[in-house]
Order: structure tokens, then sequence, then C-alpha cells
């Protein structure tokens, strides 16, 4: 039964502080209790207030369209449908995360704008149809207000380097489309380098980072593309040799204040995470690496670069644990098991939880999940108004 917002005895400040605590399911059942708190859980200072709180989870996608939501804390699993807009597509290639929404690269080239709590979604017409495989992409927003999500498209440098003369004068375009205005805008631009297309690409504080490679040097490094200057932008190099069969991981630190980096030597299988400090927003800041877990046993998984075995995803809870989602064959070699590990800062395993398992060949994407916030985050529509 629904009660009156006067019924509501409690200060409006006191009431926001425990709601932005509560899971986001949970306020989705709260939001018809009154007027009071659906005009709260739609409050943009409080949606994100909300979100800078939530744990982290892991989300996956498989062939079968079907989505798992999977929370390390509790080793709650949660599963359902697609959405029928994309059964009506394809398959879902890949997905970037950013505030909740998830940016979904579908295999024919489509591409739409996610919220799977919200249930929202929104398509975004392309430019042009080429397979995605020969382009990157990335989410963020310029500004403060942080509802100004914008899209990147544009070919990697890899796809491009026969074209490149010794001055580095040829410029490929790069590609923005504005949500709110509905819009796409052309970047003349000049990559020298080419995106590792093993490690997916990460948004933070409203900019897109990813592996990359000079095209014309060895030299392995993070790079970045600034929404607010439309420009890309070296972060700094790797703080490890790579090696060419190695793995590699790009993510957010708790509450998203740092990237991190996980990294497995194919010679050794040590598995290290590396934080990366004072990361760039808008324009200015230092970076430096510190090196926060480094483990050798013969517990931890171990990272297969065979074929049809998807890449591993991580992020760092808020008490410096990781949370770890791979692929691994089981013993009938037939089959793979997708596992999610929670790993304290001595390389212990604190929990470990079997979410999928399938026949090898099924591994699409590429990516065994995604680093994911259940949030209250809306998909913007062309009508929003920046405030």
């Amino acid at each position: 039964m629904a009660m009156d917002s006067k019924e509501c005895s409690l200060p409006l400040e006191l009431l926001e502080e425990i709601l932005s605590r509560v899971q986001t399911k949970s306020l989705l059942r709260l939001k018809l209790t009154c007027k009071q708190w659906l005009a709260l859980f739609k409050d943009k200072r409080f949606v994100y207030k909300h979100l800078a709180l939530l744990q982290g989870h892991i989300i996956r996608s498989n062939h079968i369209h079907m989505v798992k939501i999977f929370n390390p804390v509790t080793g709650a699993i949660s599963s359902f449908s697609l959405p029928q807009e994309f059964e009506v597509h394809s398959e879902i290639y890949t997905m970037i995360h950013c505030d909740g929404l998830m940016l979904c690269i579908l295999e024919v080239g489509s591409v739409a704008l996610w919220n799977p709590c919200l249930q929202e979604v929104r398509w975004i017409k392309p430019l042009c149809s080429t397979y995605p495989t020969c382009h990157c992409y990335g989410i963020g927003y310029d500004g403060s207000s942080r509802d100004g999500y914008k899209f990147l498209r544009f070919v990697n440098g890899m796809f491009t380097i026969n074209k490149y003369s010794n001055t580095g004068s040829y410029k490929p375009e790069a590609y923005i489309y504005d949500f709110k205005l509905d819009s796409w805008k052309v970047l003349e631009v000049s990559l020298d380098w080419h995106v590792v297309s093993t490690c997916k690409g990460v948004s933070l504080n409203g900019n897109m980072y990813w592996v990359a490679k000079w095209n014309r040097k060895p030299d392995m490094f993070i790079q970045c593309f600034n929404f607010c200057t439309e420009s890309f932008d070296p972060l700094c190099a790797l703080p490890f040799e790579y090696g060419a069969d190695d793995v590699v991981d790009l993510s957010v630190a708790f509450r998203g204040s740092n990237l991190s980096l996980l990294h497995q030597s194919k010679e050794t299988t040590k598995i290290e995470v590396w934080v990366i400090n004072n990361v760039k927003k808008n324009g200015v800041s230092t970076s430096s690496w510190t090196k926060l877990f480094s483990a050798t046993k013969p517990d931890l998984p171990v990272f297969s670069a065979c074929e049809n075995i998807a890449g591993p995803v991580h992020f760092i809870d808020k008490n410096n644990r990781i949370v770890l989602c791979c692929e691994e064959p089981v013993a009938d070699e037939r089959n793979v098991a997708v596992n999610v590990y929670l790993i304290g800062e001595a390389g212990e395993i604190i929990r470990q939880a079997e979410i999928e398992r399938h026949q090898r060949g099924f591994s699409w994407p590429f990516i065994s999940g995604y680093a994911y916030l259940p949030s209250l985050v809306p998909v913007p529509t062309s009508e929003d108004k920046t405030e």
C-alpha cells in the first residue's frame, strides 16, 4: 500500500543518506511507496550519489541472449533475457560500461545504449556499417554534469598502418555522437598507434582509456580520449615488460577513482594488479603506478590464450580485494566454466563461484564479462536539457 509523503517523518537529509546505501533493485521496488521517494529516485543529485556508493558486479551476456549479473559480495546471481530489440538485431560483440549504462556494439555494427537495471534501451543510427572488429569504441562525457554522454567510434590504427608515412601525415577520422543533440561530429585525428584488441577499453571520469601500442616502435602504453578537448592523449607507459602471449585487462578501481591493470605473464603465470594514481581529468594531472597485488600460486587461475577461451575481466572492490571473472576449461576439455574469484591482497582465494558453463566455441564476445554498477542513471534522450 502506498503511503502519503507526510507519513515519512525523517528529515530529508537523513532519508537520502539511508536510501543512497540501498541496493538498486530494492529502490526500484520502493519507488511507488510515495511521491517524495519517486521524485528522489529521479533526482540527478541523488542518482549520482547512489552510484558512487554502489558495489561492483559482473555482467555477462551469452549466445542465447541471456544476461547474468553476479554480486561478488553476496554470491547472488540474477538471470534474465536480453530486451527483445537485441534479439531482432544480432549478438552483442562487445560492451563498455559507464555509470551503469552499457554501450553495446552488435555483431552487425549496430549500437545501443542500455541500462540493464532500468531496462531502458536507445539505439544509435551509425554513420557507416563497417564490421565492428575494424573499429574501436568509447563512451564518456564532457564537463562535470555527468549526463552529457557521448559515443566515440574510430578505425583502429592497426587496420590503417600501411597508410602511414614516415611523417605520420595520414589522418583518419573519428566520429562522436552526442546523445542530447542526437547528432554526429567528425574529427580528423592522427593515429600512429593502435589499440590492443585483446584488451577492452574502460570509461573513467568521463574519459576513455585503452591499452595501446605504437605502430613504429614496440612500446606499449595507456591511451586516453578526453571528451572535453575531443583529443587523444597518451597517459603513461605500462609498468612491466609485455610478452606477446601475456594477458592484460584494464579496469576501474572501486568507486571509479583510479585505473587498474591486471597482467599475467605467460612464462611465469604470475598475476599482478597495478593501480594508476592521479588519472588525467580535464587535461590536467600526473600519473604513477602502484603495485597492489602480486602472486604465483597453484590455486590461482591460469589465463589461456588458446582458441575459444574468452579473456578475463577484473575490478578492485572497496576492501582492495580483486574480483576476477574468467573462462577455464573443465576436465573433459570440451566445456568451459565461467568462474568468478574473490582474491585477497596476499593472493588467497576468499571465494570462488561458477556462474555458467558452456561448450567450447561459444565464447562470444571475447571477454568473459564486464564490471558493472546496477545504477539508476537513465538512458539519455534527445529531449533532455542540460541543467
